[in-house]
């Protein structure tokens, strides 16, 4: 892909994602073990999340990464945009596809517990291209409900893709 390519793509995704819904629903489902070996990796002893499951032990809020980020890749692979007239992937090589950072909204949520069968959903937000490495850039609003349609978490996820990859 030549740079004239790259940058009509990149100009087409700016002027074009805001606001967008990314189609599909990733689901997850959640186990007690899941929970409990995650919290132990990060070191955390407190009875509230890794107990017995009799007592009701929810997730750290750590572990909205554990189903965040995999979730949202799914979502953003199967993706297909129409570009002057033509289906296209939203990805033209998933390889060049970067984490670029998160932030989680917790306000107004609900904890996860063993048994939830998870819902996320996102939309495009802002999105913008580096010029000088060409790497463009977009924040992704998440939506995380519980099966009781209950919000969980509300993660904006920055994903970046390098040249060639959009």
């Amino acid at each position: 892909m030549d740079d004239a390519e790259i940058k009509k793509n990149a100009d087409f995704l700016i002027n074009n994602l805001k606001g967008k819904e990314i189609p599909g629903t990733a689901r997850v489902s959640i186990r007690y073990n899941t929970l409990v070996s995650f919290a132990k990796i990060y070191g955390i002893t407190d009875p509230k999340y890794v107990g017995s499951e009799e007592n009701g032990i929810v997730a750290c809020h750590a572990f909205a990464n554990h189903f965040t980020i995999k979730a949202l890749y799914k979502l953003l692979l199967g993706m297909k945009l129409v570009q002057d007239g033509v289906e296209r992937p939203f990805m033209h090589n998933v390889n060049k596809l970067l984490h670029g950072g998160q932030k989680y909204d917790w306000e107004g949520c609900v904890d996860v517990k063993p048994g939830d069968k998870l819902s996320i959903t996102a939309k495009f937000g802002k999105t913008w291209l580096v010029e000088k490495t060409m790497v463009l850039f977009s924040e992704i609003e998440v939506l995380v409900k519980n099966q009781n349609n209950e919000l969980v978490c509300k993660p904006l996820i920055t994903a970046a893709v390098r040249p060639g990859g959009y």
